[in-house]
Protein backbone atom coordinates (compact mmCIF):
# COMPACT_ATOMS: atom_id res chain seq x y z
CA UNK A 1 0.00 0.00 0.00
CA UNK A 2 1.62 3.47 -0.72
CA UNK A 3 1.66 5.90 1.51
CA UNK A 4 -0.50 9.25 1.02
CA UNK A 5 1.59 11.93 1.34
CA UNK A 6 -0.71 14.98 3.31
CA UNK A 7 -2.13 15.28 6.09
CA UNK A 8 -5.71 15.52 4.36
CA UNK A 9 -4.35 12.61 2.33
CA UNK A 10 -3.73 10.07 6.06
CA UNK A 11 -6.48 11.10 7.43
CA UNK A 12 -8.50 9.89 4.93
CA UNK A 13 -6.68 6.77 4.57
CA UNK A 14 -7.03 6.26 8.20
CA UNK A 15 -11.05 6.88 7.89
CA UNK A 16 -11.48 4.59 4.88
CA UNK A 17 -9.33 1.63 6.80
CA UNK A 18 -10.84 2.08 10.23
CA UNK A 19 -14.69 2.23 8.73
CA UNK A 20 -13.44 -1.17 6.95
CA UNK A 21 -12.32 -2.99 9.91
CA UNK A 22 -15.18 -1.80 11.96
CA UNK A 23 -17.63 -2.74 9.58
CA UNK A 24 -16.57 -5.94 9.64
CA UNK A 25 -16.34 -6.08 13.26
CA UNK A 26 -20.49 -5.52 13.33
CA UNK A 27 -20.92 -7.68 10.77
CA UNK A 28 -18.98 -11.03 11.72
CA UNK A 29 -18.22 -10.21 15.20
CA UNK A 30 -14.34 -9.83 15.15
CA UNK A 31 -11.58 -8.20 12.80
CA UNK A 32 -10.25 -10.09 10.15
CA UNK A 33 -7.00 -8.12 8.58
CA UNK A 34 -5.22 -11.06 7.21
CA UNK A 35 -4.47 -7.76 5.40
CA UNK A 36 -2.31 -6.02 8.03
CA UNK A 37 -4.07 -2.86 7.43
CA UNK A 38 -4.04 -2.52 11.55
CA UNK A 39 -0.15 -2.29 11.52
CA UNK A 40 -0.39 -0.21 8.17
CA UNK A 41 -2.74 2.34 10.67
CA UNK A 42 0.34 2.80 12.76
CA UNK A 43 2.44 4.04 10.12
CA UNK A 44 -0.50 6.66 8.90
CA UNK A 45 -0.82 7.73 12.82
CA UNK A 46 3.07 7.91 13.32
CA UNK A 47 3.28 10.22 10.10
CA UNK A 48 -0.10 12.20 10.68
CA UNK A 49 1.34 13.07 14.47
CA UNK A 50 -1.45 14.09 15.72
CA UNK A 51 -1.48 12.79 19.59
CA UNK A 52 -4.91 13.14 20.62
CA UNK A 53 -5.98 11.00 17.71
CA UNK A 54 -2.93 8.57 17.77
CA UNK A 55 -3.84 8.13 21.56
CA UNK A 56 -7.27 7.28 20.52
CA UNK A 57 -6.09 4.99 18.16
CA UNK A 58 -3.92 2.77 20.75
CA UNK A 59 -6.73 2.65 23.05
CA UNK A 60 -8.71 1.24 20.30
CA UNK A 61 -6.36 -1.21 19.21
CA UNK A 62 -5.71 -2.41 22.70
CA UNK A 63 -9.02 -2.84 22.72
CA UNK A 64 -9.63 -4.71 19.86
CA UNK A 65 -6.33 -6.44 19.38
CA UNK A 66 -5.31 -7.67 23.10
CA UNK A 67 -3.17 -10.48 21.96
CA UNK A 68 -1.44 -9.18 18.64
CA UNK A 69 2.00 -10.09 18.36
CA UNK A 70 2.81 -7.14 16.07
CA UNK A 71 5.13 -6.75 13.59
CA UNK A 72 8.94 -4.82 13.95
CA UNK A 73 8.17 -1.31 12.12
CA UNK A 74 4.29 -1.31 13.58
CA UNK A 75 6.08 -1.48 16.90
CA UNK A 76 8.47 0.97 16.64
CA UNK A 77 5.85 3.05 15.13
CA UNK A 78 4.21 2.68 18.13
CA UNK A 79 7.17 3.16 20.51
CA UNK A 80 8.06 6.43 18.91
CA UNK A 81 4.35 7.81 18.69
CA UNK A 82 4.55 6.87 22.73
CA UNK A 83 7.65 8.81 23.46
CA UNK A 84 6.49 11.65 21.33
CA UNK A 85 3.31 12.07 23.25
CA UNK A 86 5.27 12.18 26.21
CA UNK A 87 4.22 8.85 27.31
CA UNK A 88 6.67 5.56 28.38
CA UNK A 89 7.24 4.01 24.92
CA UNK A 90 10.12 1.67 26.46
CA UNK A 91 8.25 -1.73 26.64
CA UNK A 92 7.26 -1.07 22.78
CA UNK A 93 10.74 -0.30 21.74
CA UNK A 94 11.61 -3.67 23.67
CA UNK A 95 9.27 -5.78 21.67
CA UNK A 96 10.64 -4.04 18.90
CA UNK A 97 13.82 -5.37 19.45
CA UNK A 98 13.13 -8.61 19.97
CA UNK A 99 10.92 -8.84 16.67
CA UNK A 100 13.58 -8.13 14.71
CA UNK A 101 17.10 -7.73 15.84
CA UNK A 102 18.53 -6.26 13.11
CA UNK A 103 15.99 -3.47 12.88
CA UNK A 104 17.24 -0.62 15.46
CA UNK A 105 21.31 -1.25 14.78
CA UNK A 106 20.59 -0.62 10.86
CA UNK A 107 18.65 2.25 11.87
CA UNK A 108 20.57 3.50 14.11
CA UNK A 109 23.77 2.88 11.16
CA UNK A 110 25.75 0.18 12.75
CA UNK A 111 26.48 -2.60 10.40
CA UNK A 112 24.17 -5.52 10.84
CA UNK A 113 25.32 -9.64 9.99
CA UNK A 114 22.75 -12.47 10.24
CA UNK A 115 22.75 -13.99 13.69
CA UNK A 116 22.73 -17.87 13.52
CA UNK A 117 20.21 -18.72 15.43
CA UNK A 118 16.25 -19.26 14.74
CA UNK A 119 14.12 -16.84 13.15
CA UNK A 120 10.42 -17.54 13.98
CA UNK A 121 9.62 -15.51 11.00
CA UNK A 122 10.36 -14.11 8.15
CA UNK A 123 9.75 -10.68 9.80
CA UNK A 124 12.65 -11.30 12.34
CA UNK A 125 15.25 -12.20 9.30
CA UNK A 126 17.64 -9.15 8.34
CA UNK A 127 16.47 -8.76 5.03
CA UNK A 128 12.88 -8.45 6.29
CA UNK A 129 14.43 -4.61 6.73
CA UNK A 130 14.58 -3.75 3.53
CA UNK A 131 10.64 -3.31 3.23
CA UNK A 132 10.55 -0.07 5.96
CA UNK A 133 8.12 2.12 4.87
CA UNK A 134 10.26 4.76 3.07
CA UNK A 135 8.37 7.57 4.05
CA UNK A 136 8.21 5.74 7.82
CA UNK A 137 11.96 6.15 7.96
CA UNK A 138 12.07 9.52 6.72
CA UNK A 139 10.36 10.93 9.53
CA UNK A 140 11.98 9.64 12.21
CA UNK A 141 13.78 12.14 13.82
CA UNK A 142 17.32 12.90 15.58
CA UNK A 143 15.44 13.11 18.36
CA UNK A 144 13.31 10.09 18.14
CA UNK A 145 17.08 8.33 17.00
CA UNK A 146 18.56 9.76 20.04
CA UNK A 147 16.22 8.42 22.45
CA UNK A 148 16.48 5.29 20.36
CA UNK A 149 20.05 4.77 20.41
CA UNK A 150 20.25 5.79 24.43
CA UNK A 151 17.29 2.60 25.32
CA UNK A 152 18.77 0.14 22.76
CA UNK A 153 22.66 0.63 24.92
CA UNK A 154 21.14 0.50 28.21
CA UNK A 155 21.81 -1.91 30.51
CA UNK A 156 18.39 -3.17 30.55
CA UNK A 157 18.03 -3.82 26.24
CA UNK A 158 21.31 -5.24 26.00
CA UNK A 159 20.55 -8.21 28.82
CA UNK A 160 17.45 -8.78 27.58
CA UNK A 161 18.39 -9.10 23.81
CA UNK A 162 21.59 -11.23 24.89
CA UNK A 163 19.32 -13.44 26.54
CA UNK A 164 16.98 -13.38 23.21
CA UNK A 165 19.87 -14.36 20.97
CA UNK A 166 21.27 -17.40 24.01
CA UNK A 167 18.06 -18.81 23.93
CA UNK A 168 17.77 -19.24 20.60
CA UNK A 169 20.74 -20.23 19.77
CA UNK A 170 19.98 -23.34 22.45
CA UNK A 171 16.73 -23.75 20.57
CA UNK A 172 18.89 -24.87 18.02
CA UNK A 173 20.23 -28.01 19.58
CA UNK A 174 17.17 -28.38 22.10
CA UNK A 175 14.89 -31.28 21.81
CA UNK A 176 11.54 -31.34 23.06
CA UNK A 177 10.64 -31.76 26.03
CA UNK A 178 10.39 -30.13 29.05
CA UNK A 179 13.84 -28.04 28.94
CA UNK A 180 12.93 -26.67 25.49
CA UNK A 181 9.00 -25.53 26.85
CA UNK A 182 10.57 -23.47 29.63
CA UNK A 183 13.06 -21.74 26.65
CA UNK A 184 10.41 -21.22 24.65
CA UNK A 185 7.97 -19.89 27.65
CA UNK A 186 10.96 -17.79 29.02
CA UNK A 187 11.79 -16.24 25.54
CA UNK A 188 7.79 -15.10 24.94
CA UNK A 189 8.30 -12.86 27.98
CA UNK A 190 11.47 -11.83 27.82
CA UNK A 191 10.59 -8.11 27.31
CA UNK A 192 8.21 -8.13 30.30
CA UNK A 193 11.50 -8.33 32.06
CA UNK A 194 12.58 -4.41 31.04
CA UNK A 195 13.17 -2.51 33.78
Amino acid sequence: MSIPKTPKGLSNRITKIRSQLSAFKREYGFIDDGAGARYYLFYLYFLLADNRRSSEFLRWFEKECPDDSGEPFQLLCWALILNRMGQNGEYQLARTMLSNIYLIPSLLGFEVEREEMSHLSNWAEPDFIEYFPERVQENITEVDLSWIHERYHSDSFQRILNRHIEINHELESTPRGEKRSALVKELYNLVDTIG
